[in-house]
């Protein structure tokens, strides 16, 4: 490896180094001391730390190492101050001291990657080429997104030319690469010359050609003859002459910006890489160094309960396919089963259609949760036949089975955690040799961790048994019980001997009715098992053992001493239905200080209650069951739980023992609208409702993949500013959105009339656009509903009061079937009647949808229009009439020769959750002349705005926001993949041609349109407006198609959502230009910082 020279910096820099240190440090003191002492421990890390990294920046090494060996000396557990001493003791070229220190950092923390990645670079100097690669490979492996050590891996291995495996690994990390940075010309040059060594996917070479063609269309001619004379050769199958000039013209443009800032993306030059940041927990592990163990010891065991057991080994309830209802998951010793729930008290084995590919054996043990961190819920089985399965979770009912851990041996027993505190759930596995602790890398790799005994069990636990807020390990077996604490470091230490000496099998039965059959096992005579619950109530955690036919209790005394956090989860039954009434499944997390724990609710517990409620059909109460310790703290700061359906909610201070009702959040909808109004920016509307891609509908079929094609009225408050008429566009829901087009219309019209348009939801073919100007209208002679009631005055007026305030059904957007029924009174019906229902829908989402489409007895019905018969019936003359598409949108219904008697009464009728605000009618043609003027935008910028407060007017009126109150926190797990980068937009929002903007959650783009280029308003006129919109809208709701990423790109002409059929976004140079100039804001499918 080369050493690059290092940079000189003036010594006068280091004062002003110095005097920023103190600043920073005294502005953490300043901070922190308004909510507890400053532990000086941190004070002084962080000084010597900052200190150390100022010697480094100008070039005195020497005087570095003494502030890294004092930081060592402080946190010897960090692997910060150890990484630091190395590239400090590397920069003096004193190697050898280097290397004793990585040395020692990797004893003490072995998984960190930026020691192996430090190591390596050490023995890149030594000329230990292949220790250097090994050392590369397990950083690589521990931080798979560190670009660094990737690309610096890929240059290893097309060293040499002719080796095709080393060539093979190289394709593949180049594609990754790319995938993360598609426009660092570095990697597309490596890539296509990588491919023509191999001689493999040729064709890609030429889509590489066409892509450098735009991102380096601004340099010399004379350099880019190359590039295209290598193009040339693919195309004729000259491999070697297009590598040949595919190598020249890197080599040409290796001085150029462009190239230089590729490899500033990869790399950073400079002799050894220092970690610049603490780890973010190192606190609260600092604190754990700090704390006084308490004293806790658990009492002799003694007999809890009889058990009901079948043959099956175990079972989990789990919402799999994430609609709102539990399935079951039975595993047995020789296969593995699948119940959905399908709404109605029934389940219907999915196990063929679920698993795949189908497993022909079973397990011992299961736990779930999100391990790879993708949103959705996840199965790991222990099998002492196949080791352990990990069911991947594909969404839309599937799980992909794979093998994972191969070096363990006939594993038993299985727990999942997050015992290092980094958001990701570790596991621990007991084999019937060995106790195994397993690190979750985060996408759901794991990094064997340590071995915590050199013995097996029968069943393994995770348990905060001193509530300090580390979690520990509880061991199970026939003749022995194995406890080991957690220090708050993720170090254990054996503790077994807390729990007194006993076997199960010998313990005394005491003959009692109490029968409970919430566990299941096989292997009569020699089975035990474990179970962790606080069955005392006292806020510390006891153990209870089960054999085949008893289960026994022991109690936990003193785990209480410290700070504890119990909370029950429950769901919005009525109305919502979103998610399963316990909560099963969702992830929940705590800050306490600087402690962050995260769990995922598992399991449910029984209450007894000896006092019979006689409105109970039985004395036990089943609930969720979540237990955090607190350690030396008494109130938690926040809570955050995301429910199963990917909704997250806060919970400020939670308190102890707190059920915690789920809060109703809208999550999926469409793009907002707010106009000026002459003082400030007012909520108006949604947009783009017409269009969601991959929506499952409730009959199990796909949405339409159309653009939405939308014309929304904005009516003629709208005032201009600075001389321009300007309107925000926000996305603050858990979707992406892409605006294609967006078009201003000015109607102009005299005083005294008004215009309407339709702005209906339908099935294709969407409502045709008209402006239709009114000179009078008129209201119905009656109204009621379909208890009777006069409505009249409730639909006199847009109000927000409502027709019908529906009673919540069992979902979101589906309630009992209802009516209005309007008497439009003696009108004469041979002229052109047209009736205006303004309103809005709640409307169902996927998930809903999918468990509407397994429960066939209910049926969202469209709204429909019936009159009256000569015979007096009720006859449906319109089938479909649509639905108001979004919040506050007006419906035009043409009733011309609908009547079929003399009766002008009409009925809507639905069961669709439907809010009717006004309704009025027209009569015969209103001759009412208008100038409509249409213009582009002048100007639009796209950018991040965060998240207006939400609120509702009245309890049933749609969800509206207020624009002065903004919260700038990210709130969703957000769509992964490349959004348009910030700043002007305006060109892509001229025309309808498929290359839209492309908004994330909190985005926000402002159009401008120039007044002077609407003509003047004529006197004693009004000016009105409609803003026409074309794009698409993709929900994050987890059975939506697609729904975790970007792409694909949707486009005009596509007859399906994900694209089928060879279909695919249009590649022209034009959208290819598009894709690599605009297209360039990445954006991870994670959840934000909690």
């Amino acid at each position: 490896m080369n050493l690059p020279t290092l940079c000189l910096i003036d010594r006068n820099l280091l004062v002003w180094i110095k005097f920023l240190i103190c600043l920073v440090i005294f502005a953490f003191l300043s901070a922190s001391a308004e909510v507890d002492e400053v532990d000086p421990t941190i004070v002084s890390a962080i000084q010597y730390q900052n200190m150390g990294l100022a010697y480094l920046e100008e070039s005195q090494p020497l005087k570095a190492v003494t502030q890294f060996e004092n930081l060592i000396g402080l946190l010897p557990n960090e692997a910060i101050g150890y990484a630091n001493l190395a590239v400090a003791y590397f920069r003096l070229r004193q190697v050898d001291a280097a290397e004793k220190v990585i040395q020692r950092g990797i004893t003490a923390v072995p998984l960190n990657s930026q020691l192996h990645f430090i190591y390596s670079e050490i023995y890149h100097f030594q000329g230990k080429s292949g220790q250097a690669v090994t050392e590369l490979k397990e950083a690589l492996r521990l931080k798979p997104d560190d670009l660094e050590v990737r690309y610096l891996l890929i240059r290893e291995n097309l060293r040499d030319r002719r080796n095709t495996e080393a060539i093979s690994k190289a394709i593949i990390d180049l594609r990754f690469l790319r995938e993360l940075t598609p426009t660092n010309i570095v990697v597309l040059l490596k890539l296509s010359q990588a491919l023509l060594l191999s001689d493999e996917d040729v064709e890609q070479v030429g889509q590489i050609g066409k892509e450098l063609r735009i991102l380096l269309s601004d340099i010399d001619s004379e350099k880019l003859k190359y590039l295209d004379e290598g193009m040339r050769q693919v195309e004729v199958e000259d491999i070697k002459g297009a590598n040949r000039n595919f190598r020249i013209f890197e080599n040409i443009n290796k001085n150029s910006p462009r190239y230089q800032q590729g490899i500033g993306e990869l790399i950073t030059p400079i002799l050894g890489h220092p970690i610049e940041e603490f780890d973010q927990r190192f606190k609260s592990r600092l604190v754990a160094t700090q704390t006084k163990p308490i004293v806790v010891s658990f009492s002799q065991p003694v007999h809890h309960a009889m058990i009901s057991r079948g043959q099956e080994l175990t079972g989990l309830q789990i919402d799999y396919d994430h609609d709102g209802d539990l399935d079951n998951l039975t595993v047995f010793p020789d296969r593995i089963q699948m119940h959905r729930n399908d709404g109605n008290d029934s389940f219907l084995d999915v196990s063929d259609r679920t698993f795949s590919p189908s497993p022909d054996y079973g397990g011992q043990s299961v736990t779930s949760g999100d391990f790879d961190n993708d949103g959705d819920l996840d199965i790991i089985i222990a099998s002492v036949s196949r080791g352990c399965l990990l069911l991947d979770n594909l969404r839309q009912g599937k799980l992909e089975v794979t093998h994972i851990l191969s070096e363990l041996k006939r594993p038993v027993a299985v727990d999942s955690a997050d015992y290092d505190h980094d958001g990701a759930l570790d596991i621990c596995v007991t084999t019937k040799i060995d106790t195994q602790l397993y690190l979750n890398r985060g996408d759901g790799v794991f990094i064997k961790d340590l071995t915590l005994m050199s013995l097996g069990g029968m069943d393994v636990h995770f348990v905060d048994y001193d509530n300090d807020g580390h979690l520990d390990v509880w061991v199970v077996d026939k003749r022995r019980m194995s406890l080991f604490r957690n220090d708050g470091t993720s170090k254990f230490s054996d503790v077994s001997s807390l729990i007194p000496t006993f076997s199960s099998l010998d313990l005394p039965v005491k003959k009692t009715t109490e029968v409970t059959s919430q566990d299941n096992a096989s292997g009569k005579s020699d089975w035990v098992d474990g179970q962790v619950e606080d069955y005392d109530n006292d806020g510390d955690l006891d153990l209870l053992v089960g054999t085949w036919d008893d289960r026994f209790l022991i109690q936990n005394e003193g785990g209480n001493q410290n700070g504890w956090l119990q909370i029950e989860l429950e769901a919005v039954a009525e109305g919502n239905n979103k998610n399963n009434a316990y909560g099963l499944g969702s992830r929940v997390e705590i800050k306490a200080g600087d402690l962050y724990q995260m769990t995922y609710v598992e399991k449910l517990i029984t209450d007894y209650s000896s006092e019979v409620d006689p409105n109970l059909d039985s004395p036990f109460r089943q609930r969720s069951f979540v237990h955090f310790g607190l350690g030396p703290i008494e109130q938690a700061d926040v809570l955050r739980i995301v429910w199963t359906n990917g909704v997250p909610q806060n919970v400020i201070s939670p308190r102890t023992n707190q059920r915690i009702l789920e809060k109703q959040v809208l999550k999926g909808s469409c793009p907002f609208l707010y106009v000026f109004d002459g003082e400030k920016f007012q909520f108006k509307t949604d947009l783009l409702w017409r269009s969601a891609l991959g929506m499952i509908t409730s009959i199990g079929t796909v949405a339409s993949s159309d653009s939405s094609r939308d014309y929304v009225l904005l009516g003629h408050k709208m005032k201009p500013r600075d001389g321009t008429y300007s309107i925000q566009i926000t996305e603050e829901l858990w979707e992406t959105t892409y605006f294609d087009q967006v078009q201003l219309i000015a109607v102009d019209h005299p005083v005294g009339t008004q215009i309407f348009i339709d702005e209906r939801f339908t099935p294709l073919p969407f409502p045709e656009f008209e402006v239709h100007a009114v000179r009078e209208i008129r209201f119905p002679k009656s109204a009621i509903d379909h208890q009777g009631k006069d409505v009249s005055i409730a639909l006199g007026e847009f109000d927000y009061k409502y027709a019908v305030e529906h009673k919540p059904g069992k979902f979101q957007g589906v309630v009992d079937q209802h009516f209005i029924e309007l008497d439009l009174g003696d009108i004469e019906v041979s002229q052109k009647i047209l009736l205006f229902l303004t309103g809005w829908v709640f409307p169902t989402d996927t998930s809903i949808n999918v468990a509407i489409s397994q429960n066939p007895s209910i049926n969202p019905r469209f709204p429909y229009l019936q009159v009256k018969t000569d015979q007096g019936e009720w006859q449906t003359v319109i089938d479909l009439i649509g639905i108001p598409a979004g919040k506050n949108k007006t419906l035009v219904i043409d009733l011309t020769d609908k009547f079929l008697s003399g009766d002008r009464r009409l009925r809507i009728v639905t069961n669709m959750q439907v809010y009717w605000d006004r309704a009025f009618f027209t009569l015969g043609d209103h001759d009412v002349s208008m100038q409509v003027t249409r213009r582009h935008p002048n100007r639009a910028d796209l950018h991040y705005l965060g998240f207006p407060k939400m609120y509702r007017p009245t309890p049933h009126a749609p969800h509206l926001y207020d624009y002065s109150q903004i919260d700038k926190k990210r709130r969703w797990r957000d769509l992964g993949g490349f959004y348009t980068r910030y700043g002007e937009v305006g060109e892509l929002l001229q025309k309808s041609e498929s290359m839209s903007v492309i908004m994330n959650a909190g985005d926000e783009i402002t159009v401008e349109f120039d007044v002077d280029q609407f003509p003047t308003l004529k006197d004693g006129w009004i000016r009105s407006f409609i803003l026409f919109s074309d794009g698409w809208v993709k929900d994050g709701d987890i059975n939506t198609l697609a729904s975790q990423r970007v792409e694909p790109l949707p486009f005009h002409g596509a007859t399906s959502y994900p694209p089928e059929n060879g279909e695919h976004f249009p590649d022209g140079p034009d959208y290819l230009r598009y894709r690599l100039e605009y297209n360039t804001r990445r954006v991870s499918h994670r959840l934000p910082r909690f």
